[in-house]
């Protein structure tokens, strides 16, 4: 591997389009950019993705890969806190008793992460299939790639957002992907509802009907002053139906750097 090639790829893998870029110099600045779509195939849904994963780090050529997942790859469950609890084993053990009366035997064969808040905070539970995750090492592997880390997309969301909630009210994400929302609330600094849901082509005009039934099986309130959607990469007419509803768009483009439109599209690749 030349030592000029650059330094860090960061990949979103998606179910129908996996987006790769690079990152450069000791600024860290924004690299190649590319996008693979993913050809639909018999099996598991990220069986495909993988094999585009593959050519993604032939074409970057980078040392070190971190990987953004997709929300079709991940389950979650929102954990309470509880006094009884002690330590991380219990709090995994309890999330898989969860993913398994929800999943059945399927829960089983998946890997269980926790999002590490202090104490008093409810904790969501992120379930990855153990083979896409042996995956990815793999192939990273036969690139001769370090994997450095692999994150769920609301994980690496959550951390913009968190940044600008104020206050003990509902607060509300909405994160789209192309066929896919993420709905998440906090309330009072801890997280109480996340669900991913299909997301057809009219997605937008469908998002204020989304969150009032989300906060109706929530049991939240949903004032459109406390919510948030991130889409990057959708289309101006989206944005334009989002904003005219009353929706405040979560755009970190311009401060990640991006200085185009069609750049801010990898966001969800460069957030990893």
């Amino acid at each position: 591997m030349s030592l000029l090639s650059p330094d860090t790829a960061h990949i979103f893998f998606g179910a129908s389009r996996v987006l790769a870029l690079s990152r450069d110099g000791w600024r860290r600045r924004l690299g190649q950019t590319r996008s693979y779509p993913v050809p639909a195939a018999a099996g598991e849904p990220w069986q495909a993705a993988l094999a585009v994963f593959s050519v993604a780090l032939r074409d970057l050529q980078c040392q070190r890969v971190r990987v953004v997942l997709s929300h079709q790859f991940v389950q979650y469950r929102v954990l309470s806190w509880r006094d009884d609890l002690l330590g991380d084993a219990e709090y995994e053990a309890l999330a898989r008793l969860e993913f398994s009366a929800a999943f059945g035997t399927l829960a089983d064969s998946w890997t269980l992460g926790l999002s590490d808040e202090p104490p008093g905070v409810s904790r969501v539970a992120a379930a990855v299939p153990s083979a896409l995750l042996a995956g990815l090492g793999t192939a990273a592997s036969e690139s001769g790639v370090k994997l450095l880390a692999v994150q769920p997309y609301l994980a690496v969301v959550a951390k913009l957002w968190e940044r600008i909630l104020v206050g003990d009210v509902c607060h509300w994400l909405l994160l789209y992907e192309p066929g896919r929302i993420c709905v998440v609330a906090r309330q009072a600094g801890s997280c109480c509802w996340v669900r991913h849901l299909r997301a057809g082509e009219d997605w937008a005009q469908q998002l204020p009907g989304i969150l009032r039934s989300e906060a109706q099986l929530a049991g939240l309130d949903a004032a459109l002053a406390n919510v948030h959607v991130f889409a990057p990469g959708a289309g101006p007419d989206a944005l334009r139906v989002l904003r005219s509803a009353g929706f405040q768009m979560l755009a970190p483009a311009s401060e990640l750097g991006f200085l185009a439109d069609r750049d801010g599209a990898f966001a969800p690749a460069w957030l990893g």
